[in-house]
């Protein structure tokens, strides 16, 4: 787990809650050199396999793949080390289900455990731009993967009903979406000293964040670079456009100021005007959005950006799906300091909602009722078979 992607931000929260409820969680993680360490008082487990990391390099490469050290997934040596260490387990909750297929199908059908499934993003390869014959794999691999799952959690209400038409029964979908630390976007930050650091000046700061490892950001960064950069620099020359985020490769754009990887991102927020998030793909609900929402930002987004939040368009967010249009919201934000100001207070507002204490609060008392249920079906089972075997 790292802090520069969605998903990974999104399991450690899930950790940290559930634990902070009562439960006692441990994560195993996929990693080229074997490991244990404490992550905040949680136990990590990192396993290998017997695949050599140049080998699995060479797939990633050929097949694009972020982390090849996921490919552990396939690997028998991997799946018995972390099938070792889930036999305890009241729970296994798997992540990425078109890597885990072989995993959670062993758990859940050799070693009877339940499974439960975090879908970051229900069937997301069908809307990337990946190779055809990748895409209909991982779709047949996820789909297998929430099949053989008895407990399906899911970011939005549209993936839930995603789920809902393909006949995944629906009281085993629970929606538990992405959420936000709002207590560490409320801290008072010295703007001066921020704005001194990142040489902003007093200049204008639209901002975008986001890990450029992932194509759909990449894509909206380009669109702010060669559309609505322009756009309203043309009205404000002062203005700068930040990319915060972690970059896997280069991206050599006018127009726009890289900060790579920041240890808080709060600090940037504070000192920008507008948040945007101009996305063309993808699904789930967008950590950036929540974040620019808790910091109190005003914020321009596609529809596809804001999917999953309960957002009213013209109150706590600007919604525009024509990126040519984008720049004009940006600069109708920035020329009217009253209404930017009423809509960061209606954002932060919409956030409360999403606080990461809530939500795990939820998937806690979910699942403590999904695995009471869970039990007394296993029992009923038992005694049926008993009672066959004794007639």
């Amino acid at each position: 787990m790292d802090n520069y992607s969605g998903y990974s931000t999104r399991i450690i929260n899930l950790v940290k809650g559930l634990e902070a409820s009562g439960n006692n969680v441990s994560v195993i993680l996929p990693k080229y050199r074997a490991g244990y360490k404490l992550l905040d008082g949680i136990p990590v487990y990192e396993l290998n396999g017997l695949c050599p990391k140049f080998l699995l390099k060479l797939v990633g490469r050929f097949c694009n793949i972020a982390k090849p050290s996921a490919l552990y997934f396939f690997d028998v040596l991997f799946l018995f080390r972390a099938s070792q260490l889930v036999r305890n387990a009241d729970i296994v909750q798997m992540e990425l289900p078109a890597l885990s297929v072989l995993l959670s199908s062993f758990i859940h059908r050799t070693l009877r455990k339940p499974v439960v499934m975090d879908c970051h993003d229900v069937f997301a390869a069908l809307r990337l731009k990946h190779v055809f014959p990748r895409r209909i794999a991982e779709t047949f691999l996820e789909k297998v993967a929430l099949k053989n799952a008895d407990f399906l959690v899911v970011v939005s209400k549209k993936e839930k009903q995603i789920l809902g038409y393909l006949r995944f029964p629906w009281e085993k979908i629970v929606v538990a979406p992405n959420g936000v630390n709002i207590a560490s976007f409320s801290k008072p930050a010295d703007l001066e000293v921020i704005r001194k650091k990142y040489k902003l000046d007093d200049s204008r700061v639209i901002v975008f964040v986001g890990n450029l490892g992932y194509e759909p950001n990449r894509q909206a960064v380009e669109l702010i670079s060669k559309t609505i950069a322009p756009r309203v620099k043309q009205e404000f020359s002062d203005t700068k456009f930040l990319i915060v985020g972690k970059i896997r490769d280069k991206m050599d754009l006018p127009g726009v100021t890289f900060t790579g990887f920041v240890d808080n991102v709060a600090d940037l927020l504070a000192v920008s005007d507008v948040g945007i998030a101009p996305l063309l793909e993808g699904s789930g609900t967008r950590l950036k959005i929540l974040e620019y929402l808790s910091s109190g930002l005003p914020v321009v987004s596609t529809s596809v950006g804001a999917e999953g939040l309960r957002a009213e368009n013209g109150n706590n967010i600007l919604i525009e799906d024509k990126i040519e249009k984008f720049g004009v919201h940006i600069i109708e934000l920035l020329k009217d300091s009253e209404w930017s100001l009423a809509m960061g207070e209606a954002a932060k507002e919409l956030a409360a909602n999403y606080d990461w204490k809530k939500i795990t609060k939820k998937l806690d008392y979910e699942y403590r009722s999904f695995l009471k249920k869970f039990r007394t079906n296993s029992e009923l089972t038992e005694r049926t078979a008993i009672e066959k075997v004794k007639a």
